[in-house]
């Protein structure tokens, strides 16, 4: 179960339709142009966040990054043109579906995902990004970041 803004219940149910980026103009207004993804570093007690997806821990300072590493990662990040967004226990990153290409080495595509929400009649539809790798990396950073996830703007801690 997940929980949309002002924590009404959204189930998700993805359509089969998956779209390669060449694939946009039909669709050119509702793909977004920015992907959004939340970056996990490397904690100080090798404990990782990555497998906790969905089932957030209660004592977060085990998961937390060194004060050195945090700064390194937000320091490369943008070096690869990345916004950072927000600064947390992870790290929230923004930026062109081509940046994530050229930087995790991975090929973008986006499908199209049914959102239900209670009290509503008609499912609505969301285009959301999907990439080849559900956990990417950027070459030369593994010693501080353990994975990069893609988020869905609206759509806090989907398993991937």
């Amino acid at each position: 179960m997940l929980y949309g803004d002002r924590g009404s219940v959204i189930s998700l149910c993805l359509l089969p339709k998956k779209r390669n980026m060449l694939d946009t103009n039909k669709h050119k207004q509702q793909v977004p142009k920015i992907v959004m993804a939340t970056v996990f570093l490397k904690s100080k007690t090798g404990r990782s966040l990555l497998d906790k997806i969905g089932n957030v821990p209660g004592e977060p300072k085990q998961y937390m990054a060194t004060t050195e590493t945090f700064q390194k990662a937000i320091s490369e990040l943008k070096q690869h043109g990345f916004t950072i967004e927000a600064e947390g226990i992870t790290l929230s990153i923004s930026g062109l579906p081509e940046q994530f290409e050229q930087s995790c080495g991975i090929k973008m595509s986006y499908e199209e995902i049914q959102i239900s929400e209670p009290g509503k009649t008609q499912p609505g539809t969301k285009l959301v990004y999907r990439a080849s790798k559900p956990v990417m990396q950027i070459q030369g950073l593994e010693d501080i970041i353990e994975g990069i996830v893609l988020a869905i703007p609206g759509v806090p801690f989907e398993k991937f």
